[in-house]
């Protein structure tokens, strides 16, 4: 039996979760948890993990584009050596604060162990030439040099694959498409709710608002530059401070729940952040409802007094019209949030979407029986894709002649949250 390759420290804890990842299908954050769960590292190295796993995962297609320039076949090295090259790479190229010369000492290392000393010269040969053109500035022009049409140039400058990035340019334009895929190659904004009905955390919160990082906020919810975390908040015990996307919480907020009819059915709940907003906003009642037993145990912990119970969104349980306002954050493609999960990219496939699309058509059609006349239907997706989106619900309205769209909104392509979410509502005649 062939002895295991360990590669040490937190270099090592990194490529376990890219592995866990990409071989093993594992969720990149569920990946990363395990991993770090069991890990005795500090937390300076529990960061650098973090940045090398998280950052590989997003600039993997540019960084396999630039290995393809020096590997005559690279079909035909090892895929543990070609994920070694690659990681490395991303050092050498995305990571300033990581000498060069470190990268390639630990990638050949490497390279070495999993080939028992055959590759160790090629590592050497690759990493130095990607130390040299990195030096030399992979520009604009690198891309463009090695690329066949404007989408692969695009799709290996911007490390996206090919039919997303095809998918942006003819829903949204070049221009626009661009800005997408520059955000999702960058790490995205770190949200905080907080629950102010406690003194202190409305204290705190005033205080966030004339935070010199603050990005955004409410009052209630925050979002500050990747990586940073108010001081502030240390102070807060866990159930009085909680991370949430800020872009999840625009897209709700943007549809003024406020004004909705009740009771609400949250019926994709999840764990809850949706149910949380609208009942901290004193909306109610809410009844919340999912169909994964893990998540619906989380939202119970978390929000003993809620309505809440197991059931599927195309099989509702409620009586017909029963409903004020069903909302509906439906399951997706998730192509809006790229940057939080970067290993999407590599999971995704165009047939995908095409079953997501039937799946949402079907979630939005049994789900309206449910809504009483004069209630809502609210529809939220993290994704960017008009089949999913707009042309999704204007196929709704045209098979319904009792629904009309009253408010549709998506996040801002110039957006510092680098997130991107679709929200309607809908009313029933």
């Amino acid at each position: 039996m062939s002895k295991k390759v360990v590669i040490p420290g937190p270099r090592g804890l990194a490529f376990e979760c890219v592995s866990m990842t990409l071989e093993g299908g594992m969720d990149a954050q569920a990946a990363l948890d395990s991993v770090l769960c069991g890990a005795d590292i500090d937390a300076r190295d529990r960061g650098f993990v973090t940045e090398l796993f998280y950052g590989y995962l997003r600039m993997r297609i540019r960084i396999g584009s630039v290995l393809n320039c020096f590997l005559s076949r690279p079909e035909g090295v090892p895929a543990k050596i070609l994920q070694v090259l690659g990681m490395a790479s991303h050092e050498i190229m995305h990571m300033d604060r990581v000498p060069a010369y470190a990268s390639v000492d630990w990638g050949v290392n490497a390279a070495k162990a999993f080939s028992r000393g055959k590759l160790g010269g090629l590592a050497n040969a690759v990493l130095r030439r990607v130390a040299r053109v990195s030096e030399e500035g992979l520009d604009k022009k690198f891309f463009r040099r090695n690329s066949r049409s404007d989408i692969e140039f695009l799709s290996t400058c911007y490390s996206c694959p090919e039919w997303v990035v095809e998918l942006w340019v003819n829903g949204y334009g070049r221009e626009k498409a661009i800005e997408y895929l520059k955000s999702q190659i960058m790490a995205p904004a770190a949200g905080f709710v907080l629950d102010v009905r406690d003194v202190r955390a409305q204290k705190i919160a005033e205080e966030l608002e004339g935070d010199e990082n603050l990005i955004t906020g409410d009052g209630v919810g925050f979002a500050f530059p990747s990586g940073y975390r108010p001081d502030a908040l240390r102070e807060l015990e866990p159930e009085l401070c909680v991370r949430q996307s800020y872009a999840a919480r625009q897209a709700l907020s943007e549809l003024e729940p406020e004004g909705w009819k009740t009771p609400v059915w949250d019926a994709c709940a999840g764990r809850g952040g949706k149910s949380r907003y609208l009942t901290r906003s004193g909306i109610g009642p809410v009844l919340a409802s999912d169909p994964h037993s893990g998540r619906l145990a989380s939202l119970r912990n978390e929000m003993p007094s809620l309505a809440a119970f197991k059931a599927s969104a195309l099989t509702p349980p409620l009586a017909l019209e029963s409903v004020g306002t069903a909302l509906l954050d439906v399951p997706c493609s998730g192509l809006g949030v790229l940057s939080r999960r970067p290993d999407t990219k590599y999971k995704r496939t165009p047939e995908d979407t095409d079953s997501l699309v039937l799946l949402q058509s079907k979630i939005l059609d049994n789900c309206w029986k449910t809504v009483c006349r004069g209630g809502r239907l609210a529809y939220i997706t993290c994704t960017l894709n008009r089949d999913e989106n707009e042309g999704q619900i204007e196929r709704f309205v045209s098979r319904n002649s009792d629904a009309r769209i009253i408010e549709e909104w998506t996040t801002p392509s110039d957006s510092l949250l680098r997130e991107f979410f679709y929200s309607a509502l809908l009313e029933k005649k």
